[in-house]
């Protein structure tokens, strides 16, 4: 059945380019669940995935929002952590450059960086002092400003995709300026140390360990930006639309754990029946409650990207609400969706020869990205009370 999300050709070229990627990455998840996933990210990279949102004038696929969690979709269903691992990469790139956090200049190296280097870059700003930068905390990591530049010393967690991870936005204090500065911070500079950490039930595969700097020297024209702390960067003036990529994949992962599900019901037919399973009224039930949860999900999700690529720049920062919401619904939705799935198949579901263990792991983790649930419902709250 067509995708009634695909709206128009280039649509679905995009989603035909993304199913051909998740049939070469499906058969390395069970592989990859307790160790970087190199072989799929690998073969993302091969097939020029990280140029997923770069624009075609700059060599890209020039993917917008919506296009992008068509992609994400599909590639998170085959293989959740490789698609994890580039959706921070992709996602980043879009924000990029639809909040014009970057100079025309600088964003043109990146994309030829990407184009012919095969760059990735994410964003370092959780630590173990303050949690996730999204709760407005100040670094404890600094930036001691010397001639020329400054020199960064901190700790960094969660550093998603850090094995293969080329640029990395980094978020430190500078002393001189009472002010966070984000500095765009070279992997392979001297004083870049990866330390592997990742020991996660969820995301196994995703290789978040700790990016460690010691004395690392950047220029003052990688200080790309910088605010009071507790201010929001330039980045994320637009409210930050790009991380809608969290939810695409979370919802990969409950289409995973259906399809496994509508499978099993249409062929596991115990010697007590004289039919399969999914003939059964209480297994028809979950199954319907997993397409509801699944439809309603999906809906709220491309409404959203689709009124967002839309919106003049000014208006999207209005839209956080919205955004919030849609990734909040999505991966609630994702977890029902395995956990209903898991319900289908009964006892066979936690065996590791089945998908649906890994599946219960991995959308586990879709509560702790941002933004968070209780802060999600609390702008909501706000928003609805100062329109009253």
């Amino acid at each position: 059945m067509r995708d009634p999300m695909i709206r128009n050709q280039e649509d679905d070229s995009f989603v035909s380019y993304a199913e051909e990627l998740a049939a070469k990455v499906r058969g390395c998840a069970e592989a990859d669940e307790h160790h970087f996933a190199g072989e799929a990210v690998a073969l993302l990279l091969d097939a020029s995935y990280n140029l997923l949102t770069i624009p075609k004038e700059l060599g890209g696929r020039g993917a917008n929002l919506y296009q992008m969690l068509l992609c994400q979709e599909r590639i998170a269903e085959a293989h959740a952590s490789a698609a994890l691992v580039m959706g921070w990469h992709v996602g980043i790139a879009l924000g990029l450059r639809l909040a014009n956090a970057w100079s025309p200049a600088r964003y043109a190296q990146f994309a030829k960086d990407a184009v012919h280097a095969r760059a990735m870059i994410n964003a370092c700003g959780t630590e173990p002092e303050t949690g996730s930068p999204s709760r407005g905390g100040r670094p404890t990591t600094t930036a001691v400003k010397v001639a020329g530049g400054f020199k960064i010393t901190g700790r960094k967690t969660w550093a998603t995709g850090s094995p293969v991870l080329t640029h990395i936005l980094v978020s430190a204090y500078m002393p001189d300026r009472a002010r966070v500065g984000e500095f765009l911070v070279r992997k392979d500079s001297p004083g870049v140390a990866i330390e592997e950490t990742w020991d996660s039930m969820s995301m196994a595969g995703t290789g978040s360990h700790t990016l460690r700097l010691t004395d690392v020297f950047v220029p003052d024209e990688d200080l790309t930006d910088e605010a009071e702390p507790g201010k929001k960067m330039k980045r994320s003036a637009d409210g930050s639309g790009w991380l809608l990529h969290i939810p695409a994949t979370y919802l990969g992962v409950g289409n995973e754990a259906r399809a496994y599900a509508l499978e099993f019901a249409r062929t596991y037919q115990p010697n007590s029946l004289s039919h399969p399973i999914g003939q059964l009224p209480h297994v028809r039930e979950k199954l319907g409650q997993i397409e509801i949860e699944r439809m309603s999900a999906r809906t709220l999700l491309y409404q959203v990207a689709e009124r967002y690529d839309r919106a003049e720049p000014a208006d999207r920062l209005a839209m956080r609400g919205d955004l919030a919401a849609a990734k909040y619904v999505a991966t609630h939705a994702a977890l029902r969706m395995v956990d209903l799935s898991m319900r289908v198949v009964g006892g066979n579901s936690i065996l590791h020869s089945t998908p649906l263990a890994r599946c219960y792991r991995d959308v586990r983790a879709g509560l702790h990205n941002p933004p968070m649930d209780d802060s999600t419902l609390s702008m909501l709250a706000g928003l609805a009370l100062e329109s009253s």
